[in-house]
């Protein structure tokens, strides 16, 4: 071959080669770019970044592996934000709840725990977790429901007593503060839960611990004993009375038809016995209508004058007081108003006279009086009566409760007239108290909200 071709060959060879080269430097450089790119964007996905995307253009399989990574960062962030909203629902509904939901592992260690069940027990959920429940839960009988709960395939239930806490609420309104001592508020009851264990699995269906509801009902159990002492209570009143009406009107049948006195005699028995079963009938039917209403919404309330009320209360009562040489002091500013069903509010007044008069000596002196205390507006009745033991006040407006059940029949009282002054007060948004000592007579009060002085211009 001649030599002078194979100059031009030797350089085309040596200018492919080094395209060669340069193709092979570039895909190489780009390829570790690519790389670099990927080994960044697999570590943000590690660390849960999934915001991130990578964007790699090459005809590389390392875009199609990038594209790849993509669509995972995708479908990882759409499931965990479905995860978390999820968790975030069950998480609201937990802490709506109102019984108390607990779940603890097979090593007794508490998994979880809802603001109710905390308040329940009186414990930091946030100390408590990880804890054994043998560590939070004080009470003998709660840790064998627990140990049962977790032993058990089949789900459990049962009634648990256990000690008041701090974390259970009294249910007796705190008094407002005034001159004379409040009394002391009552011990707290023991608590009774209703308890509900059933076994916590897996998605495998393994066993991993135990679900235990807990559902406080205390009050329900001392509103179904209020009940069944109100029936009581009630068989108990009629009876008395229907009792005397049948005997006298026996007597009368079986009697000598010509002793009209005696005939006179029973049928006087008969006709008082009738007025206090008919007293006790319509006390009864008033405290319902006050219910209803005021479950209802019914009970209309508007800026009135206290003086007014409590001046018409004591005029009503006045002749009662008179027979027994009783005076009715009143003590009340003309200015005094306070937002009231005027109507309602005498007849609470009025109940509170009656019982002053009824217990106090004769040529005694009951005061009636109306004042502004730490935002309220306080109307007291106080009498110069036998006053009532300490063990008796926590219980005197409850229904047919009676101090001394002889005395009070004796005088004509229906055991109905403090629980329809209560009831006529929490109309009102307000409370009742009583203050007494034996030999110094009474207090009763009736708290209401005090208007604002913009309010009562």
């Amino acid at each position: 071959m001649n030599p002078t071709t194979i100059q031009p060959v030797s350089w085309a060879v040596l200018i492919g080669l080094s395209l060669l080269f340069v193709v092979i430097l570039t895909l190489l450089l780009i390829f570790h770019q690519g790389l670099r790119r990927l080994r960044e964007g697999a570590d943000r996905l590690a660390r849960g970044d999934l915001r991130q995307r990578l964007h790699i253009q090459s005809p590389l399989p390392i875009g199609e592996v990038a594209s790849a990574l993509n669509r995972m960062a995708d479908q990882l962030e759409e499931r965990l934000n479905s995860l978390a909203q999820q968790r975030n629902e069950l998480d609201a509904v937990l802490a709506s709840m109102v019984e108390g939901v607990l779940a603890v592992d097979q090593d007794d260690r508490l998994l979880s725990i809802n603001p109710a069940g905390a308040r329940v027990l009186g414990i930091d959920p946030r100390w408590a977790l990880g804890r054994s429940f043998q560590e939070f839960i004080r009470h003998r009988a709660l840790q064998r429901f627990f140990e049962t709960a977790l032993q058990s395939d089949s789900p459990i239930q049962a009634n648990v007593t256990i000690p008041p806490s701090p974390a259970f609420p009294a249910a007796v309104p705190q008094a407002a503060v005034t001159e004379p001592p409040a009394p002391a508020a009552p011990p707290l009851p023991d608590r009774v839960l209703q308890a509900q264990g059933a076994a916590l699995r897996d998605a495998m269906g393994r066993r991993i611990g135990a679900l235990v509801v807990l559902h406080d009902i205390t009050r329900l159990q001392q509103l179904e004993n209020i009940q069944r002492q109100f029936v009581a209570n009630v068989s108990h009143e009629l009876r008395t009375p229907i009792a005397a009406i049948k005997a006298a009107l026996e007597t009368i049948l079986d009697g000598d038809p010509s002793s009209p006195q005696d005939q006179q005699h029973f049928l006087q028995i008969a006709s008082r016995q009738a007025n206090r079963l008919e007293a006790i009938i319509e006390d009864l039917l008033s405290l319902s209508r006050l219910e209803q209403d005021l479950e209802a919404g019914r009970i209309e309330l508007h800026f009135a004058s206290l003086h007014a009320v409590l001046s018409s209360a004591a005029e009503t009562c006045l002749v009662r007081a008179q027979n027994k040489k009783i005076q009715i002091l009143l003590t009340c500013p003309t200015d005094f108003q306070a937002s009231a069903n005027p109507q309602l509010l005498e007849q609470a007044v009025v109940n509170l006279l009656d019982n002053a008069i009824k217990y106090s000596p004769d040529s005694s002196t009951v005061q009636l009086s109306a004042q502004r205390f730490s935002g309220e507006m306080v109307i007291a009745v106080s009498d110069e009566g036998p006053g009532i033991d300490a063990e008796h006040l926590p219980r005197l407006f409850d229904r047919f409760y009676r101090t001394d059940k002889a005395r009070s029949r004796a005088v004509g009282g229906t055991g109905l007239g403090l629980a329809i002054v209560k009831h006529i007060a929490q109309a009102h948004s307000g409370h009742v108290s009583v203050d007494s000592t034996p030999g110094q007579g009474s207090t009763f009060r009736i708290h209401l909200p005090a208007p604002s002085p913009s309010a009562s211009l």
